[in-house]
């Protein structure tokens, strides 16, 4: 009977236009995406390229000789004033002129030395720096910028890598750029009403005068809620991860990522403050940085839908359930980014786990102020709340009092 439940919840979303404009919208703003993706790649290999570099410093090169001549014929200043200007212009040309060549250089062996060889020589400029460190702080950050060099070598991952658009950047960029932007107020108005607009045009009361319990009826409800939605966002996501990939490449899934930063109260001037703790955080592979991510993402997604059951359920007004959810949404953010007590407590309420990229760094404990932000806080929390609201909207769907 639960199946044929489950079938009639289907047909009912997929008759819906709702579900066809969002979805579409989702489409869209994964497109662009894509699109600033691209466009940040072309800029980085516009600017930051050896041939790039050639073309910049030559423009600059001729703009100073330029200016060097116009102070020569500038009758308005005197000859002191002269000199000191050529002088200043001079040794800038000279040092334009040196990175020029040096610029040159790295063009004309792009093909002979690969970037191996460049990281290699990094790698031995970074231990000569840990080497000649005193300081013990100093000696640890430096450390661990030696390590991801290290990584980088031995997983044969080029240092720019991240720069590029391709498959698994894309995939990264997009589960934490939607799960901080679109989810909450996506799956709102995704499912806001599944339960809520029953009431009004009567529908529900054909359902409940079938021989199954009220209990199956709301959980076949949830379990459609919790399936498109996670259809909609992340089978969504993983399709345009393969369609970046097969166009751009897949990329690097051995990159490094510092994750699990630390953090500890010090004390200056009276004052109290948190402060990352030197050389804290250890290095994951970008993969096991994505799955992670996509875990939490999936809990920040049941979590949501499980709220808007809730409230679906406990209204009888498809209006009142959207108001709801929305203020509830946008107010939480309102109030965290206001009030610092706010934000000690955000670890214990669920709106605030959409920003996965700092839980999985750490850097979440210096934004909140607080020590108990982790992801294991996250993931015990999501599961608790989860669990507590499906149950109050199981009980409150079995007790409603329902005109049929």
């Amino acid at each position: 009977m639960l199946l044929g439940l489950l079938k009639n919840e289907f047909i009912k979303l997929f008759a819906k236009k709702k579900t066809y404009i969002i979805w579409g919208l989702f489409i869209l703003l994964c497109v662009m995406l894509v699109i600033v993706s691209e466009s940040s790649e072309r800029n980085y290999l516009k600017y930051s390229s050896p041939k790039a570099q050639v073309e910049n410093l030559t423009n600059e090169l001729a703009n100073q000789e330029t200016y060097l001549k116009s102070i020569q014929n500038d009758a308005s200043l005197s000859e002191e004033d002269k000199k000191v200007n050529e002088e200043q212009a001079g040794i800038y040309i000279e040092s334009l002129k040196e990175q020029l060549e040096s610029a040159k250089a790295s063009l004309e062996n792009s093909t002979k030395m690969d970037w191996k060889g460049e990281l290699e020589a990094r790698i031995k400029e970074q231990q000569k720096t840990v080497d000649s460190i005193s300081d013990t702080d100093a000696r640890k950050d430096q450390t661990r910028e030696l390590e991801r060099l290290k990584l980088h070598l031995a997983n044969n991952v080029p240092l720019d890598a991240e720069n590029y658009n391709t498959g698994i950047n894309y995939y990264v960029l997009n589960v934490i750029m939607i799960a901080a932007s679109f989810l909450a107020i996506g799956l709102t108005l995704f499912n806001g009403d599944n339960v809520s607009n029953e009431y009004n045009p009567g529908t529900l009361k054909f359902l409940l005068v079938q021989p199954v319990s009220r209990i199956k009826v709301l959980l076949s409800k949830y379990i459609v809620m919790v399936l498109s939605s996670t259809a909609l966002i992340m089978v969504t996501q993983l399709l345009f991860f393969l369609g970046v990939g097969v166009i751009k490449g897949f990329g690097n899934f051995n990159r490094p990522y510092l994750v699990g930063l630390k953090y500890e109260y010090a004390y200056q001037n009276g004052q109290k403050y948190i402060t990352e703790v030197s050389g804290s955080g250890h290095y994951i592979f970008l993969w096991q940085y994505l799955l992670e991510a996509l875990a939490l993402q999936l809990l920040f997604l049941i979590v949501i839908v499980t709220f808007v059951l809730l409230i679906s359920t406990i209204s009888k007004s498809s209006v009142v359930t959207m108001t709801v959810l929305i203020c509830a949404i946008l107010g939480g953010n309102i109030v965290y980014n206001l009030s610092t007590t706010y934000r000690k407590i955000s670890p214990f309420i669920f709106l605030h786990y959409s920003n996965i990229e700092d839980i999985i760094t750490g850097r979440i404990v210096m934004r909140t102020g607080s020590f108990l932000f982790t992801w294991q806080t996250v993931a015990g929390m999501s599961a608790l709340t989860a669990f507590l609201f499906l149950g109050i909207s199981l009980w409150v769907f079995k007790k409603r009092d329902i005109q049929i």
